[in-house]
Order: structure tokens, then C-alpha cells, then sequence
């Protein structure tokens, strides 16, 4: 037998390895089966990564913060720059208007002293015409005075008195609008330099609200890029449509007078945030854009924090989506059937808003539907940067990124 040694040789080795990795793997088996009990189904990483998911929608939470603070002083810059332009452009259709009436003034001056001077001439016929014409002087400016005890001369002045009066008065008025132009000028001048320092104000704060929005990781060329879209000739014609917040050329009064006279402005109890939440998704999926629900939240954060400001603005504008009562007038809704358009009620503020979006050109144009909202380049990119930072909270990956 001895030619068969080595084959059993062989067989008795194969078994030992065998039988030491089946004990390596039941040892690996035991430790494995201790440390699930110790960790069961890898909790320690998934808690890690709960930690991290934490504190990102954290940061995000501090970027909408930052990006709403920033747009708030922003709007505000925009209010007193707005306020600057228009008192200048007052002051300089004023000083128009004076400059055209003095032009006036000043030619029915220059035709009565004509027509008094010929009348005079025609009326005296004596010989010392030049001595009549030099005591007339003095009315007229001219210079020499003549000689008022000449009778002719007192005849003359006396029948013609009315007139002189009238050239008194006329010369009067010239120099009154005179000192109101100039008064004006000075104004306007001064009005300039304000409206210098809010432009630069206004400029600084755009550049804060870049600064912020760049810190959610957004490229600031592609934002541009994509306003730059909207085009002059797009802008111009949004521009001629009253924006639904904010720039009303009515001014605040009269925005208000029109809310108390005209429309439903009665205050609605609070609500948590969670139903805005609610009323936005509703209302972007039956004005046609639902997944993009996000805009309209962010929408109603800037405008009101999500009712927590009602208003009125600087401008008059009112309610949780910030309404001017002149646009509310014909866009406002009847969001939840109770028989009136309530500006101040999120049921109804709210589909008004998707609809004044859907006008505007949403889903398909969100730059131009937002500027259509506000016409306001720092207002489309505040806004989609704030509604950026709820889709990263919520991981929707399906829409977006909006900037």
C-alpha cells in the first residue's frame, strides 16, 4: 500500500484547511452576529449621516435667514432710490413748466411795452417825443428818465394808467416765477445728489444679496446669463403692466384709500406655517405648475415671512403675498369659496399669486413671471435663490436648480 501515501496524504491536508476556515468563518460568523446586536442594521452610520443631512438643511435654513434679511434692506434701498428718482423727475417736469411759463410771461411782456410805447407815440404827437419816451424809460426799463411835469406827458400817463398797472403786474409775475425757478433749481440740484447716494446705496446692497446667494454654491455669471434672457424689449413691456408688489405709481395713500373704499381688507386669524406650506402646494398644482411649488413658497416668505407681515409697505401693498390693492383690484381671487377676495386671507392671496405667476409666464418663463411680480432684477434672483433652498431641503431632485 505504500503507493498510495501521498494521495492520502493530500486528502488528509485538504480536510485540514478545510476544517480551519470553516473555524475562521464561524468565528468572523460570531463576531459579525455580537456587533449586529451591538449595532443593528448599521445604525451608528446611518445616524452619522442623519447628523450631517442635519446640519446642511441647517445651513440651508441660515441661507434663507441671510438671503431674506439681505432683500429686506434691499427692497428698502429700492423704496428710497425709487422715491429719489421720482422727486427728481417731479422737480425737473416743475422747472419745465416754469421755464415755459416765464418764456410766456416774458413775450406778453416784451408785446405790452410795445403796444403801450406806440400808443404813447400815437396819442402825444407833440414835439418832445423823445422826452415822453425817456420818462416812460422808467417803466420800462429803458434808459433816461424824461420829464413828469410835462402836461402832455401826465395826460398821456394818466388815460393810459390801466395799462400800466396791467405791465406792473405782468413784470410782477415774472419776477416771482423767476425766484420759484430758481428756488426749483436748487431743489433739483439737491435732489440729484440724493438720488446719487440712493442709487449707490441700492447698488451696495444688490451686491450683499449676490455675495449671500453665492454662499447656497450658485454661480453668480449664470444668474446673469439668465436675466439677461429676459431682454430690454421683454422688460419694457412687463414694465408698462402694474407689478402685483411693491413700485405702484399710485402712491401708499392712494393704494390705501383704494383698499378702504373698494376691496376686502379684513384681518384672518393666524396660521402655522405648515398650512402656508399646504396652500402653496395646492395652489402652484391648480395654476399648473405644482412641482415647482417651491417659487410660490418662496414668494410668500419674502414678501410676508409667510403672513408674519402683513403690511401695509412703503408702497401700499398689503396681505401674506404683499397685494397692491390696485392690482388685487383685478387680480385678486375667491381662494376658498367663501363669496369674497379677502386681501389679507392666505386662501385667497395665495391662488392669486400662482395665477399672477401663471400670467406672467410660469413654469415655462420663471425670470420673466417673477419680474412681472416685481420688476426688479435683485427681487427674480432673491426670490429663486430663497426657493433653491427649500428644494435642497426637501432632496427634490426632480425640479430645479432654479438659480
Amino acid at each position: 500500500m505504500p503507493g498510495r501515501r501521498p494521495g492520502t496524504w493530500a486528502v488528509l491536508c485538504v480536510l485540514a484547511l478545510v476544517l480551519a476556515h470553516a473555524r475562521s468563518a464561524g468565528a468572523e460568523g460570531t463576531a459579525r452576529h455580537a456587533a449586529e446586536e451591538v449595532d443593528p442594521a448599521g445604525s451608528g452610520q446611518e445616524a452619522a449621516l442623519e447628523a450631517r443631512v442635519e446640519e446642511r438643511d441647517a445651513a440651508l435654513r441660515e441661507r434663507i435667514e441671510e438671503i431674506t434679511a439681505v432683500g429686506s434692506r434691499l427692497e428698502k434701498a429700492q423704496a428710497r432710490a425709487d422715491g429719489a428718482r421720482a422727486r427728481v423727475g417731479e422737480l425737473g417736469q416743475q422747472i419745465g413748466q416754469l421755464e415755459r411759463q416765464i418764456a410766456e410771461q416774458d413775450g406778453l411782456l416784451r408785446e405790452a411795452r410795445e403796444d403801450y410805447r406806440a400808443r404813447v407815440r400815437a396819442a402825444y404827437k407833440g414835439e418832445s417825443l423823445e422826452g415822453i419816451v425817456a420818462y416812460l424809460g422808467g417803466w420800462f426799463g429803458l434808459e433816461g428818465v424824461g420829464n413828469a411835469d410835462d402836461p402832455m406827458v401826465a395826460t398821456v400817463l394818466l388815460e393810459n394808467r390801466q395799462g400800466l398797472d396791467e405791465y406792473e403786474e405782468a413784470g410782477q409775475d415774472l419776477r416771482n416765477t423767476r425766484r420759484q425757478i430758481s428756488q426749483k433749481q436748487a431743489d433739483y440740484r439737491a435732489a440729484l445728489v440724493k438720488q446719487q447716494a440712493t442709487s449707490a446705496e441700492l447698488r451696495r446692497r444688490e451686491v450683499a444679496l449676490d455675495q449671500t446667494i453665492r454662499r447656497l454654491g450658485v454661480s453668480k455669471a449664470q444668474i446673469e446669463d439668465r436675466l439677461r434672457e429676459l431682454g430690454a424689449a421683454k422688460r419694457a413691456r412687463i414694465s408698462r403692466d402694474k407689478a402685483a408688489t411693491g413700485g405702484g405709481g399710485a402712491g401708499k395713500e392712494s393704494e390705501l384709500k383704494l383698499a378702504n373704499d373698494h376691496l376686502v381688507a379684513d384681518t384672518v386669524d393666524p396660521i402655522p406655517e405648515s398650512e402656508y406650506m399646504a396652500f402653496y402646494r395646492a395652489s402652484a398644482r391648480d395654476y399648473g405648475f405644482g412641482p415647482d411649488w417651491y417659487i410660490l413658497a418662496a414668494v410668500g416668505e419674502v414678501e410676508s415671512d409667510h403672513g408674519r407681515n402683513m403690511g401695509p409697505s412703503s408702497a401700499g401693498a398689503m396681505g401674506p403675498m404683499q397685494f397692491l390693492p390696485s392690482t388685487w383690484e383685478t387680480s385678486g381671487v375667491d381662494g376658498n369659496g367663501d363669496g369674497v377676495a379677502n386681501i389679507m386671507d392666505p386662501e385667497d392671496a395665495i391662488p392669486a399669486a400662482a395665477g399672477y405667476l401663471q400670467d406672467g409666464g410660469a413654469q415655462h418663463d420663471w425670470y420673466g413671471a417673477l419680474y412681472s411680480y416685481n420688476h426688479a432684477d435683485w427681487y427674480v434672483k432673491k426670490v429663486l435663490a430663497v426657493a433653491e433652498a427649500y428644494r435642497r431641503l426637501a432632496h427634490d431632485e426632480s425640479v430645479g436648480p432654479y438659480v
